[in-house]
C-alpha cells in the first residue's frame, strides 16, 4: 500500500511540476507573442509617419529654395530700382512736382516704429 501511495504521490508531483513548467513556458510564449504583435503595430504606425515626415521635409526644402531664389532676385534688382527712383524723382522735381524721397528698399533700412504685435 505504501508503494502505491508513493507511486501516486510521485505521479502527482511529476504531473504538477510538468503543469507548472508548461505554464511558465506558455506564459513566456504569450509574452513573446504580445511583444511581436506590439512591435508589428508600432512598425505599421511608424512607416506612414516616416513617409509623411520625408514628404514634408522635401516640401520645406523646396519652399526654402524658392524663398532664397526670390531674395536673391530682389537683391539683384534693388540697385536698379534705387537708380530708377532717383531718376524719376529728379525728373518730377525738375517739372515742379514735389515728391518725397523714395522709401528704402532693404528691410534693414526701414525704421521700426511702435512695438511688435503679440
Amino acid at each position: 500500500m505504501i508503494s502505491e501511495v508513493a507511486s501516486v504521490l510521485g505521479g502527482l508531483v511529476t504531473g504538477v511540476g510538468g503543469v507548472c513548467a508548461a505554464g511558465i513556458f506558455n506564459r513566456r510564449k504569450r509574452r513573446a507573442d504580445a511583444v511581436a504583435v506590439l512591435t508589428r503595430a508600432a512598425a505599421q504606425m511608424v512607416e506612414p509617419l516616416s513617409r509623411q515626415l520625408a514628404a514634408m521635409t522635401a516640401e520645406l526644402e523646396a519652399h526654402r529654395r524658392m524663398v532664397a531664389d526670390a531674395e536673391r532676385r530682389c537683391r539683384l534688382a534693388a540697385p536698379q530700382h534705387a537708380s530708377w527712383d532717383i531718376v524719376v524723382r529728379s525728373s518730377l522735381l525738375n517739372l515742379g512736382v514735389d515728391v518725397p524721397p523714395p522709401p528704402p528698399l532693404e528691410p534693414e533700412e526701414i525704421p521700426m516704429t511702435g512695438s511688435a504685435p503679440g
